[in-house]
């Protein structure tokens, strides 16, 4: 019997398309070969390429979704998508696959397109009970912008409504700065989110569903100088700490995996997800929701599998063999 052929899907329209070749490279190296076979489609505006693993292209044919590795066009049987951002992240790329009746380990277009946007995670987790911070939308041209975030209160974070890995976001503490801090975060995009900021332990925690249920990873806390988690404090800052598990009180830590389970259930996540978390010392504040989280020898996630005893291999191949059995 043939090997099912997997796509990793890599790349992206957004800034964090770099975070994702890494990510894409970890899942690649994962895959277990002696059970499937795995390629490359890489995905950018102008063109949708394929390759092997050591990077020789490979004909595609993306109204098929199919990739000639030498034996003529085979139609991918998966995919894990490795996409941080558009749009692998918001539903459209999962939209595509659902049309072409491909499997792939993330939630479905709804749960992605919901929880890409900040505003909207927030705003549902609100309405179904879960403590989150105050937050307004703002849109280019909003005469009332200035009042809007006055309600909120400062100091205060703004951020684009759909981006990842902390880009065009800033933390504001008087309103004469807001003015430069929307402009940076509009340049991201469309739509911009200004939320009320929360002192407290960073915190993170990652879920995974390998057999039809949720299970909480062990959590993470986060230490790092600047002002918040921001890009350079993810990627490049040597002194930022991810500590796994985090050295919290026990019923501090069932609370953050509780939480992070219960929001993967409300949000009708799929695969790998970490929900971040802020811990005031008297409740647990949710700040945002990544449901395709970073996935390199950097990113928070892997480390998290590899404490909790799951490890890399298996919850990749894990993932696989559940996407497989969904499609059949």
């Amino acid at each position: 019997m043939s090997r099912p052929l997997i796509a990793v899907l890599r790349g992206g329209y957004s800034g964090e398309s770099v975070i994702s070749l890494q990510s894409a490279a970890r899942m690649m190296g994962a895959i277990d070969r002696t059970r499937y076979i795995a390629a490359y489609v890489t995905v950018e505006h102008d063109a949708w390429t394929a390759a092997d693993e050591q990077g020789n292209v490979l004909p595609f044919d993306r109204g098929r979704f199919a990739v000639d590795r030498g034996h003529g066009m085979e139609t991918f049987d998966a995919a894990l998508i490795a996409i941080h951002g558009e749009p692998g992240e918001n539903g459209k790329l999962q939209g595509y696959l659902d049309m072409l009746g491909v499997p792939y380990q993330t939630g479905g277009v709804l749960s992605m397109a919901l929880s890409f946007s900040k505003y909207a995670t927030t705003a549902l987790l609100r309405q179904q009970g879960f403590e989150v911070c105050p937050s307004v939308m703002l849109f280019r041209g909003d005469t009332e912008a200035a009042d809007k975030v006055a309600a909120i209160g400062y100091p205060c974070f703004v951020k684009p409504d759909q981006s990842g890995s902390s880009l065009g976001v800033t933390k504001v503490k008087r309103p004469e700065d807001l003015a430069a801090a929307l402009e940076l975060a509009f340049a991201e995009g469309s739509q911009v989110m200004v939320e009320a900021a929360v002192s407290g332990r960073e915190l993170t925690c990652g879920v995974i569903d390998l057999d039809g249920s949720a299970r909480a990873l062990p959590v993470c806390e986060i230490r790092h100088s600047r002002e918040f988690f921001d890009y350079e404090a993810k990627y490049h800052a040597k002194d930022t700490q991810e500590l796994v598990p985090a050295p919290l009180p026990d019923e501090v830590t069932r609370l953050v995996q509780e939480r992070s389970a219960a929001i993967y259930g409300a949000l009708d996540c799929a695969g790998m997800v970490r929900v971040d978390h802020f811990w005031t010392g008297e409740k647990l504040v949710t700040i945002e929701v990544n449901a395709t989280p970073g996935f390199s020898g950097a990113s928070i996630f892997p480390k998290m599998l590899e404490v909790s005893g799951i490890g890399v291999e298996a919850a990749i191949n894990g993932l696989v063999a559940r996407m497989l059995q969904r499609k059949a």
